[in-house]
């Protein structure tokens, strides 16, 4: 969840596939007898994660991600298991690399998702586990499944309650206060207009992906904006791609409009390094919206009428804050609670204080990180602006105690 003085984690998992639609037999769809389903999700920095099955016999937990098409297993140890239905092998590309990815096509399996039928579809296998998603979201994720999976269905998310509830479009009812946008599906994926001012002085109005399954609020593509630079930004890591670490800038964006909804003083990503070079191959897309902006609704998805349907969610009115401690980590052990410095931006609290990329985290606080999961850590970190945080630190093998003082770094 997002909470007054919390930042948005940097490693975005944000995937640029390009791949052949993979075919399929059906969408998910409710049983013959239900009006409607809910669901619970797991929700970690507003990305959402959710259990399905393999040929009934292998679960799998997967993020709903509207950014991606098909379904794409990313875990290296379940692609194996899976490769005796390989059926050929191919390249696709990803975010931060003019490198290609090593992947194969499964045979149509049978994936099962409760409460609903379950479908029979091809699954994009990788061959290595390029992206390290557990380390960085700090749980067990198998893979991404694209929101066009349900596209017979209206898919409503409540962040405030982590659901996911299902409905056929024609009994679907229209809550008053709801903006209703319309979107254009391209390849499985949808993208919507929007008005941004990026400063005092630049108004535009630009062509957004919504991807569920990237925790930014709002992500830029540097190429796409005309050579106009932020006057303040902040140098740090942005995401994750098959290079490594994607470089970038956050800096603060005026408004958005979302319909008659307006976001201000968006912590907003700008890259040259997500696909470079290819403006025209990413459908002339201007950048990302993300789940960072969207939580802040109740948002439903409806691929048949070509549109979403936003209405204000508990955290609408909450301001958009960005990583006050400079520290960002991976977690790594069964539990995913050893936390291990992988970035510390330079001239933040956690930089002037000394602290190191591979120093391991152990305590908050006095309060120990085994018992945390990486959002609650996150929160820890970003509680508010001039509160001082005690750390424990281990360092090859040496204890060390460090004292940071919170403060906004954009």
């Amino acid at each position: 969840m997002i909470f007054l003085s919390r930042y948005f984690l940097p490693f975005l998992f944000i995937f640029g596939f390009h791949v052949f639609a993979s075919a399929q037999l059906q969408y998910f769809k409710l049983l013959p007898d239900r009006k409607n389903e809910t669901v619970q999700f797991s929700n970690y920095d507003n990305l959402i994660v959710t259990e399905f099955v393999i040929n009934d016999t292998l679960p799998v937990r997967l993020m709903l991600d509207s950014g991606v098409e098909g379904v794409i297993i990313t875990d290296k140890a379940v692609s194996l298991r899976l490769k005796d239905i390989w059926l050929r092998d191919f390249k696709i590309s990803a975010p931060g690399s003019s490198r290609e990815l090593d992947a194969s096509i499964t045979k149509r399996v049978k994936l099962g998702f409760e409460p609903l039928q379950p479908i029979f579809t091809n699954m994009v296998l990788l061959k290595d586990d390029y992206f390290s998603l557990d380390q960085y979201m700090g749980t067990r994720v198998h893979g991404l499944i694209g929101m066009e999976n349900f596209k017979d269905l209206m898919v409503t998310i409540s962040y405030d309650r982590n659901t996911l509830r299902f409905e056929r479009p024609e009994a679907f009812k229209i809550k008053n206060k709801t903006q209703i946008i319309p979107v254009v599906i391209t390849r499985g994926k949808p993208y919507i207009p929007v008005r941004i001012a990026l400063d005092n002085v630049h108004i535009k109005d630009l062509w957004l992906l919504i991807d569920s399954g990237a925790n930014h609020p709002l992500l830029l593509e540097n190429d796409s904006l005309d050579g106009f630079v932020p006057g303040e930004s902040l140098n740090a890591v942005i995401g994750k791609g098959l290079a490594g670490v994607i470089p970038g800038s956050f800096a603060r964006v005026g408004w958005l409009m979302l319909g008659n909804f307006r976001l201000d003083d968006i912590v907003t990503s700008f890259t040259d390094e997500y696909m470079p070079g290819n403006f025209f191959n990413r459908q002339k897309r201007h950048g990302t919206l993300g789940a960072g902006a969207l939580a802040r609704f109740v948002v439903t998805f409806d691929y048949t009428n070509s549109r979403i349907l936003l209405r204000k969610g508990q955290k609408f009115k909450q301001p958009f804050e960005y990583n006050m401690s400079g520290l960002n980590f991976r977690s790594f052990g069964a539990g995913f609670n050893i936390f291990e410095v992988s970035e510390v931006i330079s001239g933040s609290p956690g930089d002037e204080a000394g602290i190191k990329p591979g120093d391991i985290l152990m305590s908050v606080d006095e309060k120990y990180t085994f018992m945390l999961n990486m959002g609650e850590l996150n929160n820890l970190l970003s509680d508010r602006p001039g509160k001082t945080v005690k750390l424990g630190i281990t360092r090859n093998g040496k204890r060390m105690n460090f004292k940071i003082k919170l403060r906004r770094l954009i």
